[in-house]
């Protein structure tokens, strides 16, 4: 089973002086099971993408299928197809309403109808994935936490639903690094478990290099390239055109083959990244006795 995009064109304010086409004919396949980031600049379609992807927005022209049921047909079945994209949206903790973090976290599997004892094993699987203490913070207000904290409520929340796909807009966006890399490596396990596809929107090339399979860039409102991340950032004229960068990683050992030796620029990891440097340099170290 898996997501379809199909000629999917979306125009903001249609027929008013503000028009804006946002997404023009954008079609691709996301095969369930895989870990798929969306690359562009501020601009480029990627929210509003995503915002299709369940069924919040519907497509000016084209259609998302997901597994096989149009998210915007009539009848009930696109209720299932909606329900099985959990979104987490860009500012989640903005979402936030209930008194408690439990009620909040636990709001959606409320409504999906499971028993209490579901729904308490749901949230606090949910805040172990966010690495919040069950008992600590359970009965606190949300709005009683620091800003990285209500984002990683925000995203339990979703998490508690658990999704097929998940779709994840920024997600590490204003958390701080020790948060953030909790949170990616928390991302990177769930998904390793293989039983969630991932669709993770992101400007961090370093990231989308280390956790997906696969990138799509987006660059007005259309696909540019869809590949391999390893092969899309080697193609530096085409991510500068998209208004992106390559990853520091590859940056820094162009920047080594071009100024101290020549080296293999392949690497796609720091650990064998320094084994690539440090090798190079024992065989010059070797050489010049």
């Amino acid at each position: 089973m898996a997501i379809e995009i199909k000629n999917v064109t979306y125009t903001y304010m249609k027929k008013t002086p503000y028009e804006k086409i946002a997404l023009k004919d954008v079609s691709f396949t996301i095969p369930e099971k895989n870990f798929i980031a969306v690359a562009g600049h501020t601009g480029s379609g990627k929210s509003t993408l995503m915002q299709h992807l369940n069924g919040l927005i519907a497509p000016s022209y084209g259609q998302i299928i997901v597994d096989g049921i149009d998210v915007n047909s009539k009848g009930s079945a696109k209720l299932k197809a909606r329900r099985s994209v959990g979104m987490v949206f860009q500012y989640p903790e903005q979402q936030l309403f209930e008194e408690t973090i439990f009620a909040d976290i636990a709001f959606g599997p409320k409504n999906f109808g499971l028993s209490e004892t579901q729904i308490a094993e749901r949230v606090k699987k949910a805040m172990a994935f966010v690495d919040l203490d069950y008992k600590q913070y359970k009965d606190l207000s949300p709005f009683s936490l620091s800003g990285g904290q209500m984002r990683r409520v925000a995203i339990a929340g979703i998490i508690a639903l658990e999704p097929k796909y998940l779709v994840l807009d920024e997600p590490a966006a204003g958390l701080d690094p020790q948060a953030k890399r909790s949170l990616l490596r928390n991302i990177k396990k769930l998904y390793n478990e293989g039983k969630t596809t991932i669709i993770m929107v992101s400007h961090n090339m370093d990231d989308i290099l280390e956790l997906a399979g696969r990138v799509i860039v987006l660059n007005d409102g259309q696909i540019l390239a869809d590949g391999n991340p390893k092969d899309v950032f080697r193609q530096v004229n085409l991510l500068h055109k998209a208004g992106l960068e390559p990853p520091q990683l590859i940056q820094l050992l162009e920047r080594i083959k071009t100024e101290v030796f020549d080296i293999s620029v392949d690497k796609f990891n720091v650990d064998d990244a320094a084994d690539a440097i440090y090798a190079e340099w024992r065989r010059r170290q070797k050489h010049a006795r």
